[in-house]
């Protein structure tokens, strides 16, 4: 005999916001902090707001997410529900392929679904971006394409750029992480002109040349002199693997983001030769990883998919 009776358990509804949203590569040689770009590389993120309390979670990209959802909620001046989140499809952090920023723009969408949209979306991309310090992965995951975006007293100012639709991108993800806080900290506290002549122009290059379908002036659009040079000491194979890249017919490479992911812009032809000759480059130094070929997406973040769920 049983030394309790079994009791049915009380369920409770909540309500389910699915976001899907792409990862982003940001910077893009020469363009340090003011552009990115959407790659077809989906995470599927699942928020439930229900009344009763939800167990904490220690997930730091869940961490994320609830805390752009809370800082949504600030904004509109509601008090947050009880939430908890679900990963479907997880983007590592670490690899400068905008993990946070896909985490943050989650949060604040499923936040704004939830309310019934009091947010618009230069709002939505304020909060994401004001958590992340910059606009360069928060924008692209949240509109898609390519996009400059750049800070002005406190606000966010956005454009799309055109970009060719027949390129791929190629992706080295190694194995291990490179911390954004580290990387900033390898960069030097100032710069000489020569050296801000230098990105401003092949920065602009890089928009231009990506309108006007010129992949033949990518390779001097991605040159830069104010991250990569310091954040290569951080990862030594990587100057190694953009001239491996460029061998093997990439038009431009870059380090993406703070890394440790290294982008190729390639076309159809090329690309699987090129990421071959990353990898063999990367192994070569006694690193592990591997490589994924997307395109850039032109599409960014949307809800996929609104439920009420028991729990």
């Amino acid at each position: 005999m049983p030394l309790y009776e079994p009791q049915e358990l009380p369920t409770m509804d909540g309500i389910a916001v699915t976001v899907r949203v792409p990862a982003t590569s940001a910077n893009l040689g020469a363009g340090f902090d003011c552009l990115g770009l959407a790659l077809d590389l989906f995470a599927e993120i699942t928020v439930t707001f229900c009344d009763a309390e939800l167990p904490p979670t220690e997930d730091v990209g869940e961490k994320m997410v609830l805390t752009a959802a809370r800082n949504a909620y600030s904004r509109m001046g509601k008090t947050p529900p009880a939430m908890q989140v679900r990963y479907t499809v997880s983007i590592p952090l670490g690899r400068g392929l905008g993990a946070s920023a896909v985490a943050r723009v989650a949060g604040v969408l499923a936040a704004n679904e939830k309310e019934g949209h009091p947010l618009d979306e230069d709002t939505c991309m304020q909060i994401a971006s004001d958590l992340e310090g910059h606009g360069d992965n928060a924008c692209p995951a949240l509109f898609g394409g390519l996009q400059v975006c750049v800070e002005s007293e406190g606000r966010y100012i956005r454009v799309p750029g055109r970009f060719p639709s027949n390129v791929q991108i190629v992706l080295l993800i190694p194995d291990s992480s490179l911390a954004t806080k580290e990387a900033r900290k390898a960069l030097p506290e100032s710069y000489s002109r020569a050296d801000a002549v230098f990105n401003t122009g092949r920065a602009a290059l890089f928009v231009a040349a990506m309108a006007a379908g010129r992949l033949d002036a990518l390779d001097e659009a991605t040159q830069d002199r104010l991250h990569q040079p310091y954040r290569a000491e951080l990862f030594p194979p990587l100057l190694d693997i953009f001239a491996s890249a460029k061998r093997a017919g990439a038009h431009g490479v870059w380090l993406s983001g703070a890394g440790s992911s290294v982008a190729a812009i390639c076309g159809e032809d090329t690309s699987r030769q090129v990421a071959t000759a990353m990898l063999d480059t990367l192994k070569a130094a006694g690193v592990g990883g591997r490589t994924l070929i997307t395109r850039i997406a032109p599409h960014g973040a949307e809800v996929a998919k609104v439920e009420l769920v028991t729990l």
